[in-house]
């Protein structure tokens, strides 16, 4: 199967690291179509771009971080906080916990963590090395080069479809399925199983339990 050129440009855009943030913006927002070629060109460009600026140190890495800012002026004396316990009896909580509905109990004696509040917002890293990734793409346009039966567009489709057979690397028939489709038209489904598509460069990516209807 042969992908066009628009899809490998727009596959190649969206594979840009998290540090080609700018760049990869740029791409998207050029009107005038670009070329396989013409788009390798820009990136080597970019690369070399980058590397001389980090070079001379320009480029910075964007960073998250909790900072406590001190005060300028050093004559203001801090008072000496006293952790010792105070003198009496700590006077009785009423009411139940707001955690886990214990009576007469304090937030500092809680067992169980807070219960999530609206107003606090959490920053949480996403690990970089993912095994898994289910990945979701919306198609704006398609320029079909080559057979239109191989490979067809469904706005509203909830599964992968081919019609050649010979590109399944595993296939188990099945009898008595239909195929719907968004024009009203319905289709025999004959098998499913794996098919593997070789990217142009090099890797493979695996659609799984692709329905093999050759009449569409």
């Amino acid at each position: 199967m042969k992908l066009s050129k628009y899809f490998q440009v727009v596959a190649m855009i969206e594979k840009l690291p998290p540090l080609w943030k700018d760049f990869k913006n740029y791409l998207k927002h050029k009107r005038k179509e670009m070329g396989l070629e013409d788009l390798i060109v820009r990136l080597r460009i970019e690369e070399d771009n980058c590397l001389s600026e980090m070079k001379s140190g320009k480029l910075q890495i964007e960073a998250k971080a909790n900072l406590m800012e001190q005060n300028g002026n050093t004559s203001i004396k801090r008072k000496r906080v006293d952790y010792k316990p105070k003198k009496g009896r700590a006077k009785m909580i009423k009411g139940n916990c707001y955690n886990y509905g214990k009576p007469n109990h304090m937030a500092k004696d809680r067992r169980l963590p807070k219960k999530n509040q609206a107003h606090v917002s959490e920053i949480r890293s996403v690990p970089i090395d993912l095994v898994e990734l289910n990945l979701s793409a919306v198609v704006f346009e398609a320029n079909l080069l080559d057979n239109p039966r191989e490979w067809w567009i469904d706005t509203g489709d909830t599964r992968h479809i081919c019609s050649d057979k010979e590109m399944f690397s595993t296939y188990t028939p099945i009898n008595g399925r239909k195929l719907f489709i968004e024009n009203s038209a319905t289709s025999n489904i004959v098998g499913l199983d794996n098919v593997v598509l070789k990217m142009t460069s090099g890797k493979e990516l695996t659609l799984i339990d692709v329905l093999y209807v050759p009449d569409i």
